[in-house]
């Protein structure tokens, strides 16, 4: 059979191969089949201009074909009952086209015509011609614009069931005109039940406990219409699997003349996504050291109660690094104080970074590291300090004396105690520690601001990185055994105890060291010669130079 196609007014005679290709090219191609033995029609349509987006697929017929196949959605047939009429009724089975048009003389309005749903009504004049351009033109805008519709509403409703998010549209009394399948599957319900029917029906929630309730926003939709723009809402839905927390956007629905004629909304679920924030929360109060969530542009999202513990005050929604410029001190130990005691923390951080490799935030960690602190200067003071008198050992010495090697000066006062021996054999051990506990005292009193260390035994090293002069240092060094002498000669079991000294010191210039080993053995010798001499006396070390360098 051979179809005439009608675009922009040309004819053309195609092959129903060449028809499909013709139908895929263009949006909206409309079949229209004229029974008539009249060809008068078909011209009508030949002669108009077609919409761009249109094309007519035009055959007339003498009578209806019995075996006329399956008809579109945009399919017409035309019965020119005005020379016959046809029992239109009778003709079409559960197949029907979507329009179907009798044309009659205007004085004869046969009853067969009835079930057709239009009338062109045929004057038998001249005056046809133009009529029928009319009506034919009348009849293509129809069908081209329910076309149009139909594949709108296609293209929407794919859409919306594209999406898995609740949508949905109601009009102004809040009853659902039209859901996507994500809200059919929420509730459970087909979108025939979901048809103009209200909340508490589709959720299935007793409408006095709806009214009542106060997990969901009853004046939601008044809001938006108010407003008359989109308005992003928290709320929660009591479902058949318990409470869900949804993310809705709701806009009012405008007419071309202003009037507001309904409301549509798009529910994001973040009940899950709400569970994990609250798992996360939990996870992150259990943590023992102050934890702080920030964002890609720096904003504090979260902060534990840990750190609000060392940093009370609020932080969220706060620019962190401002924060912790204005807070935190540059070195590596942070000091706080909480309910008066001190704490020192350690600050790291740690970059977020999503699937694509992108950084959206940091992790900043605050660890109280205290106790660390205590046990450390603990374990170093033990390391480097006498267990019995508290003063500085032979092992801290050596480092002490590496560090000021480049001082321009420094003097050595090696002390030793004379006749200790004869207070732990005539007194015991337990008084000679009692001794060295009160020379250490003497000790530090006469030399508060200078390095003291205990050799061992009874001996003892003051180290001086001040500019002193010769007669300075012998002053401090007869002041200091004229201290012994008083304090132990008040105790007749230290009556015997005196002490001696010897005095080393040397200058060098800027940029040399002091051989710390050779001043070392020159205040051993001068306490030597004091000790040579009787005792109880103090001996500078003499040499023809004590400049070094």
């Amino acid at each position: 059979m051979v179809y005439n196609v009608y675009m922009s007014g040309n004819i053309q005679s195609c092959s129903p191969k060449v028809i499909k290709v013709v139908q895929i090219l263009f949006l909206n191609k409309l079949s229209i089949l004229i029974v008539s033995k009249s060809k008068a029609l078909e011209k009508s349509f030949a002669a108009m201009s077609l919409p761009e987006d249109c094309v007519l697929d035009v055959h007339t017929c003498g009578k209806f074909p019995e075996n006329h196949g399956s008809f579109s959605p945009d399919s017409v047939v035309i019965f020119d009952m005005t020379g016959k009429a046809f029992d239109i009724g009778s003709i079409f089975d559960d197949n029907k086209p979507s329009v179907v048009i009798a044309a009659v003389m205007a004085d004869n309005v046969p009853p067969e015509a009835k079930p057709a749903n239009n009338i062109w009504v045929m004057t038998g004049t001249k005056a046809d011609k133009g009529l029928t351009e009319v009506y034919c033109r009348c009849l293509i805008d129809f069908m081209n614009s329910r076309a149009d519709s139909r594949r709108l509403i296609t293209c929407f409703e794919t859409a919306i069931d594209s999406i898995p998010d609740l949508v949905w549209f109601k009009d102004v009394k809040g009853s659902h005109l039209k859901v996507n399948d994500g809200f059919c599957k929420a509730v459970e319900k087909t979108k025939e039940q979901i048809y103009k029917k209200g909340h508490y029906y589709i959720w299935d929630i007793p409408k006095e406990e709806y009214e009542q309730g106060d997990y969901v926003c009853l004046e939601s939709e008044e809001i938006v219409m108010d407003a008359r723009k989109t308005i992003l809402f928290d709320e929660k839905v009591k479902t058949k699997s318990g409470m869900r927390q949804f993310k809705t956007y709701k806009s009012p629905l405008i007419d071309a003349d202003g009037e507001i004629f309904g409301t549509c909304g798009i529910a994001h679920d973040v009940t899950d996504l709400g569970n994990i924030n609250s798992e996360l929360e939990v996870i992150l109060e259990s943590i023992p050291y102050g934890v702080v969530i920030e964002n890609a542009n720096d904003k504090v999202l979260s902060a534990n109660k840990e750190f609000r513990k060392y940093f009370p005050g609020k932080i969220a929604g706060i620019n962190f690094e401002d924060w912790k410029s204005k807070t935190l001190s540059d070195s590596y130990d942070i000091s706080v104080d909480v309910n008066g005691q001190n704490k020192i923390l350690i600050f790291s951080e740690q970059p977020i970074i999503d699937i694509f490799g992108e950084q959206i935030g940091k992790l900043n960690f605050f660890r109280d590291v205290t106790i660390e602190r205590i046990y450390e200067q603990t374990t170093l003071k033990s390391a480097n300090t006498d267990f019995l008198t508290g003063l500085q050992n032979r092992r801290s010495l050596f480092g002490y004396l590496r560090n000021v090697c480049k001082k321009q000066q420094l003097s050595l006062i090696t002390v030793d105690l004379d006749n200790f021996k004869k207070v732990n054999d005539s007194f015991g051990h337990q008084k000679g520690d009692e001794a060295l506990v009160i020379a250490a005292d003497i000790l530090q009193k006469q030399f508060p601001d200078d390095y003291i260390a205990r050799l061992g035994g009874d001996e003892f090293l003051v180290v001086i990185t001040g500019k002193r002069t010769e007669d300075d240092l012998m002053k401090a060094g007869d002041r200091l055994l004229a201290a012994f002498r008083e304090e132990y000669s008040s105790k007749e079991e230290f009556s015997v105890i005196t002490a001696s000294a010897g005095i080393a010191y040397a200058v060098i210039k800027r940029g040399s060291s002091h051989d710390v080993e050779r001043l070392l053995h020159n205040s051993d010798s001068a306490l030597y010669d004091a000790k040579y001499a009787g005792k109880a006396k103090c001996r500078m070390f003499k040499a023809e130079n004590v400049s070094e360098g």
